[in-house]
């Protein structure tokens, strides 16, 4: 190990009687390198977490759809067309009038705008939108790679050359544990050590270039091996370049012998030396430390010449380019790849590798045109079993693109074709470089594949048959197409498909049961006890549909519905009904039927789990057709009787619910004059309202026990002379024909209005 992983500590002596006895040796033995024990568990992600993830890359890709459609736009605009062309030569404007567009016509163009189109490489921070953007560039004639190859896409627009912005959609990751794909791991991935790493000196920080001449200066200090020194060395450019010339300790397995590390050690000492030397001779050339300033971007190497490894980690990968239809090309005509930024044409093949060079995935390539889009992925991307895995649901994404492709497909009009006519062309050509993929070279590949499949990664419930025809080998293992692939099943579940096995037929392949499908087949067997002898014996019997055969059932006859021994029907699938008969999924429909006297029987529709155990699951009945309409029309009054009830059931219910609030209101009320410090003409006042709200809530015989009840149960204790009981008289009473209301009097000169119903 290294010294800097240990330090020295001290051992408090106790002050009591010290045993004599002399000390233990014992040996402590490391397994694995420190890295390694740091190493946190792998942590599985929840269910929650995926679909969080799937919902962010979703949201991401219609972020980046949207973001392309406006730069787009940008490309049509006149304003910027017009400019280009004002900067292309007079013998560049000739390549309009080619009866014959083909790849080499473009070379020139192609090359006039390299060389006067640069890359930025200062780092632009502040958001612009992106017409703005591209004229900026223009008047500059520099930009980032996504507005070159956007003003390119200008030229060729205003040049009346079919032209489409190509864009790589760089999404976040849609599984949530990936650490190496999307676009938030760029910069960490730029900065790791790969084959592409450029051998020329990169500019560092001042501040970086201040520290690393302090640490390289103190490399002779006797203190040379205390942690803080040996930490704050490592921050040198110096290091980070002896740690490129050197193999990555953390990347060799198992530990390394004694004189690997000395010529490790002894390298490290003389890069340091050489380092320190060469810091002292250009001391003069580092400014101050108190007046450094941090710069955020690099000069770039060639700024007008061209990538010395197109997709190299210092260039980035090629994510932005345009592509212009060639009627030339071909005999129908083709889409040609033209990356102005590389100064490459017709490079469509070579975009996979660049891409995968930075340890990125061409995983969504979408063409934009006519403010549409359409995803050309098939085109650029060589190893499609790579990226299969880690693209959104392709129905989502299609149904999401269905639109968009309409709009580009009516955008990419030329005077010999129509937009029909490429657009059905290019879908063509990408459904045929899907059937002729090439044969993976890894085993892994094949597990997955929609083409190809090899006997290593078929699942139990899978077999090949027939065994041929071979389309190669892989690693000894032959490779067969996947319509090979034959799925089995049990007989139990080729009945819920309507089949059942014939009976001379012999299982095609007996695979042992595992325990919690042991489990479940243990609760169906007692709704279906004529299993197989297999069961018993932990073995399951699979067969194809090949040893399949329709499945016979009896005709309903003389309104009878034909019933299993169990006395119901097992509707797995419509297959699965007998003839003459009609599955009603209804509810409550069973009293209708025995009502009507009509022969039914219920209708179980499969299994679910309930303490344990799997219990069957019922759905509506099974009648013969005649008894169709009779049982609809009777479950139908049913159904409004119900209703009708219910309501009625419902309003009485509200009604005596409101009368409980208002009695409570009235006799809290009551209480509170009774008790509460006497009476006054708020009071009274809130009285009479509460007992006209009470006489509205009820007829008045109804009212009037109430308040007979609630004023003997809550009346003041009996005082001699102050115990009075309202009386209304019906001579007392008045009547008005206008508001229907009725006006009762008690001798006390108490009033109350009830309205008459």
């Amino acid at each position: 190990m290294d010294d800097s992983d240990w330090e020295d500590g001290s051992i408090s002596e106790f002050d009591g009687h010290r045993s004599e006895e002399p000390y233990k040796e014992f040996t402590v033995e490391f397994s694995g390198t420190p890295d390694s024990a740091k190493r946190k568990p792998v942590r599985r992600a929840t269910a929650e977490e995926k679909d969080i993830a799937e919902l962010v890359h979703k949201v991401h890709l219609l972020c980046l759809l949207a973001r392309g459609r406006l730069i787009d736009s940008a490309c049509s605009d006149p304003l910027i067309q017009a400019s280009l062309l004002s900067l292309l030569p007079a013998d560049l404007l000739k390549i309009t009038e080619v009866s014959k567009l083909t790849a080499n016509t473009l070379g020139p163009l192609v090359r006039w705008f390299h060389n006067n189109f640069r890359v930025r490489s200062v780092i632009c921070e502040e958001e612009r939108p992106p017409s703005s953007a591209l004229a900026s560039a223009l008047e500059t004639q520099e930009g980032t790679p996504e507005e070159v190859a956007a003003l390119s896409v200008a030229l060729f627009r205003a040049l009346n050359l079919t032209s489409r912005f190509i864009s790589v959609l760089d999404v976040v990751s849609l599984k949530p544990d990936a650490e190496n794909s999307g676009p938030l791991s760029h910069a960490a991935n730029r900065t790791r050590s790969g084959i592409f790493q450029s051998a020329t000196v990169m500019v560092e920080t001042q501040n970086q270039a201040s520290t690393s001449t302090l640490n390289s200066s103190s490399f002779d200090d006797p203190q040379e091996n205390s942690p803080s020194k040996k930490t704050e060395s490592k921050s040198s450019p110096i290091y980070k370049q002896s740690n490129d010339l050197m193999p990555d300790s953390s990347a060799c397995e198992g530990p390394k012998r004694k004189g690997d590390v000395e010529f490790e050690r002894q390298l490290k000492m003389a890069l340091f030396a050489t380092s320190a030397g060469f810091c002292e001779n250009n001391s003069s050339h580092i400014p101050s430390p108190l007046r450094t300033k941090r710069i955020k971007s690099y000069v770039c190497p060639s700024s007008h010449g061209i990538s010395t490894a197109v997709g190299s980690r210092k260039m980035g990968p090629p994510l932005y380019w345009a592509e212009v239809y060639c009627d030339g090309e071909n005999l129908t005509g083709k889409w040609v790849h033209v990356d102005v930024v590389n100064a490459i044409i017709d490079g469509e093949n070579k975009v996979d590798a660049a891409v995968a060079a930075c340890k990125r995935s061409l995983r969504y390539v979408v063409a934009f045109a006519g403010n549409g889009a359409k995803d050309v992925t098939r085109r650029y991307c060589m190893k499609w079993y790579l990226i299969a895995s880690k693209r959104v649901n392709s129905i989502w994404w299609d149904s999401v693109l269905a639109p968009l492709k309409e709009l580009e497909s009516a955008s990419t009009i030329t005077p010999v074709k129509d937009s029909a006519t490429i657009d059905s062309l290019e879908d063509l050509e990408l459904e045929m470089r899907a059937l002729t993929d090439p044969l993976p070279s890894n085993q892994q590949a094949y597990k997955n594949h929609q083409l190809y499949a090899i006997e290593r990664w078929l699942t139990k419930y899978q077999i090949i048959l027939p065994k041929g025809p071979i389309l190669g080998f892989c690693s000894g293992h032959p490779v067969y197409p996947r319509t090979c692939v034959q799925t089995l099943h049990t007989k139990e579940r080729w009945l819920r498909e309507g089949v059942k096995v014939k009976d001379s037929e012999q299982p095609a392949k007996v695979v042992q049961r595992s325990q919690k499908v042991s489990k479940v087949q243990v609760s169906e067997t007692d709704v279906y006890p004529e299993g197989d002898c297999e069961v018993s014996q932990g073995t399951v019997a699979l067969y194809g549909r090949w040893q399949t055969e329709p499945l016979c059932l009896p005709h309903a006859v003389n309104g009878i519905v034909p019933k299993n021994e169990r006395g119901q029907v097992d509707v797995w699938c419509e297959k699965c009904l007998p003839p003459g008969t009609v599955h009603l999924r209804l509810q409550r429909v069973v009293p209708v039927a025995k009502r009507l006297g009509i022969d039914f029987a219920p209708a179980m529709v499969g299994f679910e789990f309930r303490n344990g155990r799997s219990v069957p699951v019922y759905e509506g009945i099974v009648v013969c057709d005649e008894f169709k309409g009779a049982i609809l029309e009777a479950y139908a009054e049913e159904e409004e009787r119900r209703e009708v009830e219910e309501k009625k059931r419902n309003e009485a219910q509200a009604m005596s619910r409101w009368y409980q609030l208002l009695s409570s209101i009235v006799t809290r009320q009551r209480l509170n004059n009774s008790y509460g410090g006497g009476l006054s003409s708020k009071a009274s006042n809130l009285q009479k309202k509460d007992d006209t709200v009470l006489a509205h809530a009820g007829d008045d015989d109804r009212i009037q026990q109430q308040c007979k009840m609630d004023e003997r149960k809550y009346a003041p204790p009996v005082v001699k002379g102050d115990q009075h009981e309202h009386v209304f008289l019906v001579e007392d009473q008045s009547f008005d024909q206008h508001s229907s209301l009725c006006t009762k009097r008690c001798h006390c000169g108490f009033s109350i209005q009830v309205e008459e119903l």
